[in-house]
């Protein structure tokens, strides 16, 4: 009975932390309204692999809490990179990125190889696993978006 409480705590700690992370970013751009600092390359890429992640989760429908976080955090980079488009004054760019987006959504599940190639899965038995085997994949992003980032002066 104590493994499963401990499990319903990760399990909610792990969402309410992701609820408010991004937060701070968020302020930051607010109150300085200004965009400077923060990466569009970076940000459109943690935003792929978000999306790329949760489409994967409901096409081989997991259960709903080993991939709750993702929309929550999809929704507050949509936020940030509002932001962004707002304070460079080219919201109107912001369109060919939402059709982008909405498009690779639906592409994503036209065959079963698509999904699988995207989720880069080095392993035959891919759909047994579920989120923890992916931490793998997600610390590649953030090794990624790091490499992306080089070239920036600044980023919060």
């Amino acid at each position: 009975m104590e493994a499963g409480l401990l499990l319903q705590f990760c399990n909610w700690s792990t969402l309410v932390v992701c609820m408010v992370i991004k937060f701070p970013q968020i302020f930051a751009l607010l109150s300085a309204k200004s965009s400077r600092g923060v990466s569009l390359k970076s940000l459109l890429l943690e935003l792929t692999g978000f999306l790329v992640f949760l489409r994967y989760q409901s096409y081989y429908s997991y259960p709903l809490l080993t991939y709750l976080e993702y929309p929550i955090l999809i929704a507050q980079d949509i936020v940030l990179l509002l932001c962004v488009f707002h304070y460079d004054g080219s919201m109107k760019q912001a369109i060919p990125y939402v059709a982008i987006f909405l498009g690779g959504w639906y592409f994503l599940t036209l065959q079963k190889w698509i999904i699988d190639l995207a989720m880069v899965q080095p392993c035959e038995q891919q759909i047994q696993y579920s989120g923890p085997h992916w931490l793998p994949y997600s610390e590649v992003v953030y090794i990624v978006k790091g490499i992306v980032m080089e070239d920036e002066e600044h980023w919060i």
